[in-house]
């Protein structure tokens, strides 16, 4: 009973996968997501890259900051009378800093020491230990290097588009490994068929070599037509072997593509007719394509490289200020409450210069940095037009090959009805079996004509996907 069962349980597993619906396009592409590790890292990467695209802008966003400082200071002095044996010095500050895409730099903290003085007398140094408390604003505007944040901009432009570009580059790599995942499909799809035609090519030149034989033996035949029936027969076993030897590697590169190690694909695949090349819609172009659009944010990297390198060898001039409100007591707590009066203000206003001597490499650098501007625009300009260019050549090659895919259908359409016609005038005795052959194997080629031929139509149409946007 057991065994009975089992032998049921196997039967209809066998019949489930033997009638089972063919596997789709949609659902291999969805096996390759998720086993091809190619795939897998590219989905990733492109995903993790973009999603940190904003992450240059920490470079102008505000930072908190901390210190701790500890000093010790024992060397001998002028007048230990007054400056003592040994100073010791505990600062604290903490604060926050922001560097703005304008060229402004701004520090504002708090910070707060501990002066101990050993040694001193307390008569003349009193109190020998004390408290310092003091909030602090620090600005610093760039006019010349760095000149209103040019620098700093493009830092961000690099750290941007360096991001995006890469970004891009991935995402362009994973359509492109899911475009040759489905030229993988229809592949296979294509050659499986082609095996079938060639297969039922290679029976009917069996069936012509035995009828000239036997006309042959017979005597109502001469000996060079089953000479040339018994070429057409190696010729169309050779075929036959071909295909299915294509068969075989495209059923290899099938399964690798979606993590399998077997040769052997055992799922069914649609088979092609006219309504699947009929029913493709074109994919809608929208913008660059993400490789052009990676070239692109790389020009602006280029761009603002040469910008930094001009930077480099531009003069510094910074107008910077200071500002700070100060209590100092031997008390803590009455250090601080004084530091948040304006009873005891210091403030710091000055110019900062400084220039490179060698006037002439600083020119010739500022013209080789232009150069490079221009470099990187040409190699953008050449990229977008090849781009143009290759969308506009697919879109024809794919029209002509529509084209000549109807052609080829009603070429079969013919052929079929040719061989349909040839095979009734047999039944009543008007024609003869070498001819009906002959016509099938007219209608077999007509097959695999208008099959080689939706292969390329599907090419193309995958092909043109890569200008749809990122996946």
């Amino acid at each position: 009973m057991v065994g009975y069962f089992i032998w049921v349980v196997g039967f209809l597993s066998f019949a489930g996968a033997l009638f089972a619906a063919p596997l789709s396009l949609e659902t291999y592409l969805e096996q390759v997501k998720k086993g091809n590790e190619n795939v897998l890292a590219l989905s990733a990467a492109s995903q993790a890259i973009l999603a940190r695209k904003e992450e240059a802008r920490l470079l102008i966003r505000p930072n908190f900051f901390g210190n701790v400082s500890f000093y010790s200071d024992a060397k001998p002095t002028a007048a230990p009378v007054f400056q003592g044996t040994r100073t010791l010095v505990d600062t604290y500050n903490f604060g926050f800093s922001q560097q703005t895409p304008f060229g402004l730099a701004g520090k504002l903290y708090y910070q707060w020491t501990y002066t101990r003085i050993e040694g001193a007398n307390p008569v003349f140094l009193n109190p020998a230990n004390f408290y310092e408390a003091k909030p602090v604003l620090e600005l610093s505007q760039s006019l010349l290097k760095n000149g209103f944040g040019s620098e700093t901009r493009s830092n961000l432009q690099v750290m941007e588009s360096g991001t995006l570009a890469q970004g891009y580059a991935d995402s362009f790599k994973l359509k492109a490994a899911l475009a040759e995942a489905e030229g993988a499909f229809w592949r296979l799809a294509i050659t499986r068929q082609m095996v079938q035609v060639q297969k039922d090519s290679l029976d009917r030149a069996q069936r012509l070599k035995e009828w000239n034989r036997k006309r042959a033996q017979s005597g109502l035949g001469d000996k060079s037509d089953l000479l040339q029936s018994e070429a057409n027969f190696q010729v169309r076993t050779l075929e036959y072997q071909s295909a299915v030897n294509e068969e075989r590697s495209a059923s290899n590169t099938f399964n690798s593509l979606r993590g399998l190690p077997e040769e052997k694909v055992v799922e069914s695949l649609p088979s092609l007719n006219k309504e699947t090349t009929e029913n493709l819609k074109l994919p809608e172009r929208k913008g660059m394509r993400l490789d052009v659009k990676a070239a692109q944010e790389m020009t602006k990297v280029a761009e603002a490289n040469a910008e930094l390198g001009k930077e480099r060898n531009t003069p510094t001039l910074d107008v910077f200020g200071s500002l700070a409100t100060n209590g100092r007591t031997g008390e803590w707590g009455q250090s601080i409450s004084d530091s948040f009066t304006t009873r005891f203000p210091t403030f710091t206003v000055g110019l900062k210069f400084q220039t490179a001597l060698d006037i002439g490499q600083v020119l010739d650098n500022r013209r080789a940095y232009q150069a490079e501007i221009k470099s990187a625009e040409l190699q953008y300009k050449r990229k977008a037009f090849e781009e143009e260019r290759e969308y506009r050549d697919l879109m024809k090659r794919f029209q002509e090959a529509k084209a000549r895919l109807e052609l080829c259908f009603n070429i079969e359409d013919v052929q079929e009805k040719k061989l349909a016609r040839e095979r009734e005038r047999l039944k009543v005795g008007r024609s003869v079996t070498y001819q009906v052959i002959l016509f099938e194997q007219d209608f077999a080629s007509a097959e695999l004509l208008r099959l080689k031929t939706q292969g390329e139509v599907l090419s193309l149409h995958t092909q043109l996907k890569l200008f749809e946007d990122a996946p």
